[in-house]
């Protein structure tokens, strides 16, 4: 929903603050049992893929618990890659989760929290797997109150964007007072919230920008953002009815980006 990005540590990352939403767009994974260890990937992403984060959680795991079992892992990739959306991250946390249970739960949550941390900074907030605040570097997590209910318009020009080269571009600037969110207030707190690292990486995917003016000309869409490190952009809809409206309009215009409605889970 929005993203605060602030000057580095000693260990030369960015600390963060973001309030991270999650909504019924997923990935699907299959963990079976198997002599060997293997992963398939298919589904309408899998050609994006390059480095697997599903490999390095599954050994990272087994080696927490010297895991002598292996296991088939097959990934049904729906969400977009490097788009700003955590896909990678959710696999990383569903992959954690459902090796766990297979294997009894032999992993405390605050143990499986730690290697989360180390899959990625997104990681621990997919583990969590509820809106959530997150600071520091992603390990500190706030819980985040009730949201209303609102439909989403997600749009990506299906190109990839590193991260890692969206930061290497940003500038620090001064921490802006951000107050606090309630039920009640959601809307109005909404429109003052930013994304420190907009200005960068439509600078790299010029068609941010584009699809940012095409949802704020929308009837009824009333706000758009960019989400993560981009390249896709949000807009938030009172009604499904009139993003579903809105969408249609989008894949006439631009029948090449890729787009999609979906509800926030409250």
């Amino acid at each position: 929903m929005f993203l605060n990005v602030l000057n580095k540590t000693k260990n030369n990352l960015h600390k963060l603050k973001s309030l991270v939403c999650f909504i019924d767009l997923y990935d699907e994974i299959v963990i079976t049992e198997s002599k060997d260890f293997s992963i398939k990937i298919k589904g309408p992403f899998k050609n994006f893929i390059k480095k697997n984060i599903i490999e390095k959680t599954f050994f990272t795991f087994s080696n927490f618990i010297n895991l002598k079992t292996n296991y088939k892992i097959s990934l049904n990739k729906k969400i977009p890659v490097s788009a700003g959306l955590g896909g990678g991250s959710a696999d990383a946390a569903a992959v954690l989760q459902g090796l766990n249970l297979l294997n009894k739960k032999k992993i405390k949550q605050k143990n499986l929290f730690k290697i989360a941390m180390k899959m990625g900074s997104d990681v621990p907030a997919c583990l969590y797997n509820k809106n959530v605040f997150f600071s520091g570097h992603g390990q500190i997590l706030s819980k985040a109150p009730k949201i209303p209910q609102f439909s989403i318009l997600l749009i990506n020009p299906r190109k990839e964007l590193s991260t890692k080269k969206v930061f290497s571009m940003y500038k620090s600037k001064k921490l802006k007072k951000i107050s606090n969110l309630k039920y009640k207030n959601f809307f109005s707190w909404i429109l003052k919230q930013n994304n420190d690292l907009q200005k960068y990486s439509e600078k790299l995917v010029p068609e941010i920008k584009e699809m940012l003016i095409f949802l704020n000309s929308s009837k009824n869409c009333f706000f758009s953002k960019m989400t993560g490190s981009g390249p896709t952009v949000y807009g938030l809809f009172r009604k499904k009815i009139d993003a579903k409206k809105v969408n249609l309009l989008l894949k006439k215009k631009h029948p090449k980006w890729w787009s999609g409605v979906y509800s926030i889970k409250t």
